[in-house]
């Protein structure tokens, strides 16, 4: 980028943020448009190793008009970004670049998306920043900061990696004065998208997959606990030496149901082994044994400064409810972890996690709802109108 941008004006600035509405709903299209493409060529009747030659059939007609549209582009970023480029040029780049983009990329043909992103939105930027200057020529709108813009902002829609779009534009025209016209726009388009879109231009073909991926990182819950923090209660544990008989009487009368396996332990408190409750109840042992000849190997156990996630994990591979917490120091058992308890701290964690968010959080269905009360409202207020007025 050759010329220099100045400051933006308030005008101007104005004119840009309007500018990245127009392009977040834009890189909206473009995604869902990219996607229709692909289902398109689904449901054509021809086997799908076809598509690409298809699509590349396309590519190649639309390049035969339009020699701009082949390659990578980086010619035409160049070019927008100049300002140089007959209007007319510029519209049917952007128009047929996205058609040509559009059926490579749905017919299956390998292909990026940045470079394309940027070519669109630049001629979008340019040709908007064309009608800015003849509406409103006294706001100082400038074409190469328009381009520059448009660049960002419908990458920032489609791809939502926002601080992204902003350092890129940032670093490779080395344009300081563009920051603030580039945080107008990108922060427009990525806010309307967040709040149309469910996917992003990435994402999307995964989540088609059935995989979810996640709109922001939030480190493990259960990773950051130690079992020492939640293990307040030491637990019941039961010795060995009872016999069958009067561990099943216990059983019956004093412990809790919904609990299916048993920590045992000797008279030194050393822990032994895990007791299934359903082998504790079968048929097939004498009442008159201990419990210990139950045993037949040892579980896993964990230590206090181990994390829940080791112990879920542990219960995962053992098959077993709850967790014997042994001392570092010997093998004597301090206490028992069971499920319940981990369940607890997860609900509790994830709801002090979600009140963090809830000042900031715009979810579409959140919108959704909001729009709905406010039809509610209004019906509410019209049909006591309806009911004086009677």
């Amino acid at each position: 980028m050759e010329a220099t941008i100045g400051e933006a004006s308030n005008a101007s600035m104005f004119f840009y943020s309007v500018v990245g509405i127009i392009l977040g709903i834009l890189s909206v299209g473009v995604t869902k448009i990219v996607y229709w493409v692909e289902d398109v060529f689904e449901k054509l009747p021809i086997h799908w190793m076809w598509w690409p030659a298809l699509g590349g059939l396309v590519v190649g007609i639309i390049g035969y008009f339009d020699s701009r549209t082949l390659g990578v582009g980086y010619e035409n970023i160049t070019d927008l970004l100049s300002g140089s480029m007959p209007i007319k040029m510029v519209l049917m780049l952007c128009i047929l670049k996205f058609v040509s983009w559009a059926i490579a990329l749905g017919s299956g043909t390998s292909g990026g998306t940045l470079a394309p992103l940027l070519t669109i939105g630049g001629a979008v930027g340019v040709l908007l920043g064309s009608i800015g200057n003849q509406w409103f020529p006294t706001a100082g709108i400038s074409i190469p900061l328009s381009a520059l813009v448009g660049m960002s902002a419908m990458f920032a829609g489609a791809s939502r990696a926002f601080l992204t779009s902003i350092v890129f534009a940032l670093e490779t025209t080395g344009q300081s004065n563009a920051l603030l016209p580039l945080l107008a726009t990108c922060t427009a388009a990525y806010f309307v998208s967040y709040l149309v879109m469910e996917n992003t231009i990435m994402t999307e073909k995964i989540a088609r997959r059935g995989v979810v991926t996640p709109h922001s990182y939030e480190s493990d819950i259960l990773s950051k606990v130690m079992v020492g923090q939640v293990l307040g209660d030491p637990g019941i544990t039961v010795n060995t030496g009872m016999n069958i008989e009067e561990l099943r009487n216990w059983m019956q009368n004093e412990y809790d149901p919904m609990i299916n396996y048993i920590v045992l332990s000797n008279d030194e408190g050393e822990f032994q082994g895990i007791l299934s409750t359903s082998n504790l109840f079968s048929t097939h042992h004498d009442e008159n044994n201990s419990v210990a000849s139950l045993v037949r190997r040892k579980a896993a156990f964990v230590n206090e400064d181990h994390s829940l996630r080791k112990a879920v994990e542990l219960m995962a591979t053992e098959n077993v409810d709850v967790m014997p917490v042994l001392s570092k120091n010997n093998k004597n058992i301090i206490g028992v972890l069971t499920y319940k308890q981990i369940l607890s701290v997860y609900k509790t964690s994830s709801r002090d996690l979600e009140h963090k968010h809830t000042a900031i959080s715009l979810k579409r269905q959140r919108l959704k709802m909001l729009i709905h009360g406010q039809r509610l409202i209004s019906l509410i207020s019209n049909r006591k109108k309806d009911n004086k007025d009677e």
